[in-house]
């Protein structure tokens, strides 16, 4: 076995914990001491680290200095790009808009690696990136509203330049908790997922009262936002005529500071069912049940909208959970079982309608913000019997056939985890395993890929692959999973690195579940 220990640079003398687990972040220096890696049978140091073909664990090690050093400013997962390919110097931060949903898939990372081995470095880092995503949930100050990435004014200026005062969606100068910080709103639905994700995974592993007490404020407050019903005036575009009407609400959460004239501005897409918010997101699954309210559109067919169907029963289960061990919060449970209750039958009914849209894969990414929340909403329903619909009737029936031949490990090992018992996962599992395998060692450049001339083109999709491209050749990204598997070239940008929490989510999640 090996493990991450430390060792003391004067005395030589190794610290571990008791199991094979890694105590320290590989390559961390603290004081005198550095954290290296030991072979327990061998009774040697490993240096440098083999993180290539069949060296999954080491793989998942050696990405987490990159990620935690060089791709989480002010604690939150962006993309990199350096001066040049020494990797020393950062020029600049990218994906500014997706920190919340892969902070969130980080925590929910390093909570199964925890459970899986206990191993107190990935304890450490849960305890971090939970105070950073909890700051974030309450930066904002209106109810379950979620900032996508905050940092302090004092920060770094290359980090500051993600927040650019000019830009509409950045707020300047926020005090919170005695300290001043810059933040990005106009959140999307998209950001909540990884957050949702990683927050109920790390309250299962976790037993830290105070830090369990901090998620279950921050799930129980987002349900309760979702489930207010209230009637408020809102400015409605439709068509390019606006107009200010009463709408009674539900499903929504609020940010005052964004809403033109201190009102919520909706623009709807009749056509497509698109609704676009200001200062105020919907998680609407039926988007007709508002749209008709407005004077004239009662006429409006109905809009029914699966994924939103899946937020919400993710949502809800996850508020339930962490309510479930507080006696202080009876009340409040009892409250959000009961809407849960009464909504379950719609929400499952339209979840198990749900299809991928037939676009060329371009909008794959919307996959991804179901699978995580039906895989959340399949672990944490207690109710047998709806389990097994949500589990037979969306993740079998529907998700699962829509990528099964993708090479899609993540979406693999979500739906394998939650598959109704009796079905024969050997052959996939082992097929995954096989494909995650292949994922590149780090550091995650965005080098340039060309396979145009080792699959064939789809005649329905020009200048794209007609079958999924294996892991190892796939274009790298900031979460793969999300990305279309069939596009096949790609110029690349030597200088920019990817984080790797697409390889360290896969890992564990199939090491929490014994597929690795």
């Amino acid at each position: 076995a090996m493990l991450a220990v430390l060792l003391g640079a004067a005395s030589g003398h190794a610290t571990a914990a008791a199991s094979c687990a890694d105590v320290c972040q590989l390559g961390a220096v603290s004081g005198e001491a550095s954290c290296q890696l030991w072979d327990t049978d061998t009774k040697r140091w490993i240096d440098p680290v083999d993180d290539g073909a069949g060296q999954l664990h080491n793989r998942a090690r050696v990405y987490l200095p990159w990620l935690r050093d060089k791709m989480m400013p002010a604690g939150g997962v962006m993309a990199t790009v350096f001066t040049d390919t020494s990797f020393e110097t950062v020029s600049s931060y990218g994906g500014r808009r997706d920190p919340a949903i892969w902070t969130g898939s980080y925590l929910a990372a390093e909570a199964l690696r925890y459970m899986t081995t206990g191993a107190l470095d990935a304890y450490t880092q849960m305890v971090e990136t939970l105070q950073v995503l909890h700051r974030w949930w309450n930066l904002p100050g209106d109810r379950g509203y979620l900032a996508r990435f905050a940092a302090r004014t004092d920060s770094h200026p290359t980090i500051l330049a993600t927040l650019p005062p000019e830009d509409a969606e950045v707020h300047i100068g926020t005090e919170y908790e005695g300290e001043t910080w810059n933040w990005r709103g106009n959140v999307s639905r998209d950001q909540y997922q990884g957050v949702v994700l990683g927050y109920s995974l790390a309250y299962e592993a976790i037993t830290d009262p105070s830090l369990r007490a901090l998620i279950r404020e921050d799930l129980v407050e987002f349900a309760e936002q979702l489930m207010q019903r209230e009637t408020r005036e809102v400015e409605i575009v439709i068509g390019g005529s606006t107009s200010t009407v009463p709408i009674t609400l539900e499903n929504v959460v609020y940010l005052e500071s964004e809403m033109p004239n201190g009102k919520p501005r909706l623009e709807i897409d009749l056509a497509s069912g698109e609704v676009i918010g200001y200062g105020i997101l919907p998680f609407w699954p039926r988007p007709t049940d508002y749209i008709r309210q407005v004077p004239g559109f009662g006429w409006v067919p109905e809009i029914r909208t699966p994924t939103p169907a899946l937020q919400l029963g993710a949502a809800f289960r996850a508020a339930l959970q962490v309510a479930a061990d507080a006696p202080e919060y009876a009340a409040r449970y009892a409250d959000l079982a009961e809407y849960y209750d009464g909504k379950f039958a719609d929400w499952f009914d339209l979840a198990s309608a749900w299809r991928m849209r037939q676009d060329c894969g371009d909008s794959y990414h919307g996959i991804n913000i179901g699978f995580m929340p039906a895989y959340t909403w399949a672990r944490l329903e207690t109710d047998a019997v709806r389990r097994a619909q949500i589990r037979r009737d969306v993740l079998q029936a529907r998700m699962w056939p829509a990528v099964e031949d993708d090479k899609n490990v993540f979406f693999a090992f979500l739906y394998a985890s939650q598959a109704p018992a009796g079905t024969d996962l050997t052959a996939m599992i082992d097929f995954h395993v096989d494909q995650l395998a292949g994922f590149r060692s780090a550091p995650n450049q965005a080098v340039p890929v060309d396979v145009r001339a080792l699959y064939p083109e789809d005649p329905e999709c020009p200048d794209q692959s007609a079958i999924a491209i294996d892991v190892s050749q796939r274009i790298p990204a900031s979460f793969m999973w999300e990305r279309k598997p069939f596009k096949w070239y790609d110029p690349g940008f030597e200088q920019r690195l990817f984080g790797g929490v697409d390889y360290l989510l896969a890992y564990w999640l199939g090491r929490y579940y014994g597929y690795i």
